[in-house]
């Protein structure tokens, strides 16, 4: 949306090492992350990192100036500038407080689209004005300034630039239609799996599953807990913490929830894919998918659970039994055969 921009810091190499003081350093992409990866990628800065390696197309020096991206912890607000030069690891890297605050002064002034917009706007309002001077009173609707095709267009214009600023928004092109804006988001390919549930109840000294009926009531419950999580990224969901670099290359986002299903809550996760999947991705993704349920992101959903009112529900995404991952069309024709997921 803005021009780039353009720091001028010492990157540390290896952390043993400095460039050439006051070495120009042009950020090609602001990409905030979950406050805990920005903590890891920061404490061992010289171990591959996921968010790295997806970014790293745009990390390189050349005679000018190193061109970084910068990562941004999305609450704390301080940044973590890197040059990777095609590693996964912050070869050059260098620490930015209050990076947040840096990138958004940097990014308030006007960018082209929106000086064109002031200029129509002005140049709108002139007119309205100057075609009622002869009028000894006139009252003119605000919203009469912006019936203008050429308003429009300037607005469909920083409408794009505001799209393009957004890494969230990189699945999104925005196309003009008789005036319209209309969303292209067919960018991805869709793949569900489903997964039996475990949902327990909390009884003080041991833990009781919950009735099916009575699971099914938490279901809205769950999946607001799931959004609220400050451990899935709102772009990438539990591919932030892949770091297969065969995955990250074709799976774009994974996110899990839950839905009621034949009667019973499962558990659903929703796979963007960038490229298709062989047999081997897809036992990859499987694993990747199985390991973070049962030992790494569903350990906040059940061993430390959910209070539900004056209740404690421990939500098993991994820990289910019979614990497996379908495709959408594998259990359909489960269903067809009559072999339930039992709870």
């Amino acid at each position: 949306m803005s021009d780039k921009i353009k720091l001028n810091v010492t990157m540390k190499c290896k952390a043993d090492s400095y460039r050439q003081a006051n070495n120009l350093c042009i950020v090609e992409e602001v990409v905030p992350i979950p406050d805990a990866d920005f903590m890891q990628m920061t404490s061992a800065p010289l171990r591959d990192n996921p968010h790295i390696t997806r970014h790293k197309e745009n990390m390189f020096a050349d005679s000018s100036a190193m061109h970084c991206v910068l990562f941004i912890a999305e609450k704390q607000g301080d940044g973590f500038l890197v040059e990777s030069e095609g590693y996964d690891y912050a070869r050059y890297s260098q620490y930015i407080p209050h990076a947040a605050d840096i990138v958004a002064g940097q990014r308030s002034g006007l960018t082209e689209a929106s000086e064109k917009l002031c200029s129509v706007l002005d140049r709108q309002l002139s007119f309205l004005v100057n075609e009622s001077r002869a009028e000894p009173h006139y009252r003119i609707p605000i919203d009469a300034a912006f019936d203008s095709p050429e308003i429009n267009e300037c607005m469909l214009e920083l409408a794009r630039e505001i799209v393009a600023e957004h890494a969230e928004y990189a699945d999104i092109q925005l196309t003009a239609n008789d005036r319209i804006v209309t969303i292209d988001g067919e960018k991805y390919d869709t793949l569900r799996f489903i997964s039996p549930l475990r949902v327990d109840t909390d009884l003080l000294v041991t833990l009781a599953p919950a009735e099916p009926e009575k699971a099914l009531e938490y279901a809205a419950f769950i999946n607001n807990e799931i959004d609220a999580d400050i451990m899935l990224s709102i772009h990438y969901g539990l591919m932030e913490h892949c770091s297969d670099k065969t995955l990250t290359d074709k799976v774009y986002s994974v996110f899990p929830k839950v839905e009621e299903m034949g009667n019973e809550l499962v558990g659903v996760t929703t796979v963007k894919l960038i490229k298709p999947l062989d047999e081997r991705d897809m036992e990859a993704l499987k694993n990747f998918v199985t390991e973070q349920y049962s030992q790494e992101w569903g350990i906040r959903f059940y061993d430390k659970g959910l209070y539900y009112g004056d209740e404690r529900i421990h939500i098993g995404f991994g820990n289910a039994d019979d614990f497996q991952l379908m495709t959408e069309e594998e259990w359909t024709q489960s269903q067809d055969e009559g072999l339930a997921f039992q709870q």
